[in-house]
């Protein structure tokens, strides 16, 4: 099979679009013909050896957690699906494991979903990391109807779908974006546009009860300044280290920092689900590549601060 993977950490040199051995399907799994994958900041990372800790220094290593496609055979063990259904999901690719950029895989059937009437394979491998981490992140800001929320970085992968899913949940929405993303930060739904410069913050004279950072690099002097007392501020870049910070702006300022991590649970997905087939969640793709140029996408990821999602077909 066609795959796009890693011989070695670090720039393009350590990236190749070649053939590897096929996957040989377990009696509990499932064998999907992939038809799109879509790039997170997670796979760039994992590309320069960012997380080599945790992913492991195996080589050769296939890229890529979000997928779909569709499923070409079926284990003996599974009874949930069936060859020629729609799915998608999101790949455990820590430890060794071997993700979605090449023309098969095979997966546990629990990392697997059906693709909901009327979406695309390139709508449903957008969905998976980045709506599954801003639908966490917004439910661990504790938005509901009627509270002001601040998005840093919203026209992104993250922050475009965070706009969608707060305002669904009748929040009040000021996204910081670039100039020339004013218009779609308005278009996703945002009440108010600001850049996400310091000297912008500096202007920004409200408070609110919560912000959820998807660009993940808010400075803590900004956070504590916009943050109402007892509000929330959820960053996609919290690290274990922050813990202290944390603790200290807890006790300090009664202001919470945590992290706007990823949960998949499949309450998540029906909630993801459920928005899009209420016309409330529409991905943003406006990047699509192909496999053999899975490198143009790696580098539009990481340098070019791409708007939304970026989808490679297969």
């Amino acid at each position: 099979m066609k795959a796009f993977y890693l011989i070695s950490y670090g720039g393009s040199e350590g990236a190749v679009y070649g053939e590897l051995h096929d996957p040989v399907m377990g009696s509990d799994q499932l064998l999907i013909q992939v038809k799109a994958v879509s790039i997170n900041p997670l796979d760039f990372k994992i590309k320069r050896g960012d997380l080599k800790i945790i992913v492991g220094s195996k080589f050769p290593k296939i890229l890529g957690s979000d997928f779909a496609g569709i499923v070409k055979e079926v284990g003996r063990e599974i009874k949930n699906f069936k060859a020629g259904d729609r799915v998608y999901g999101a790949l455990p690719i820590f430890f060794g494991k071997p993700g979605a950029l090449s023309e098969l895989i095979n997966i546990q059937s629990k990392y697997a979903r059906l693709i909901p009437e009327g979406m695309s394979f390139d709508e449903a491998a957008s969905l998976p990391v980045a709506s599954l981490t801003a639908l966490n992140g917004l439910r661990k800001c504790g938005i509901t109807n009627g509270k002001h929320l601040l998005i840093n970085g919203a026209t992104g992968g993250v922050g475009h779908f965070a706009i969608q899913i707060a305002k669904a949940k009748g929040a009040v929405v000021t996204a910081t974006c670039s100039s020339g993303n004013a218009e779609l930060g308005k278009k996703l739904g945002a009440d108010e546009i600001t850049g996400y410069k310091k000297d912008d913050l500096t202007k920004i004279e409200k408070k609110f009860d919560a912000i959820l950072d998807a660009y993940g690099k808010m400075k803590y002097e900004d956070v504590c300044r916009l943050l109402k007392r007892k509000g929330t501020y959820a960053s996609t870049l919290f690290m274990p280290t922050s813990a202290l910070s944390s603790i200290m702006v807890w006790l300090v300022f009664r202001k919470k920092l945590t992290s706007s991590n990823l949960r998949a649970n499949p309450e998540d997905y029906e909630e993801i689900e459920k928005l899009f087939k209420e016309k409330k969640l529409k991905p943003l793709i406006e990047n699509t590549f192909t496999l053999e140029k899975a490198a143009e996408a790696f580098e539009l990821a990481e340098k070019g601060k791409p708007r939304g999602k970026i989808i490679i077909r297969i």
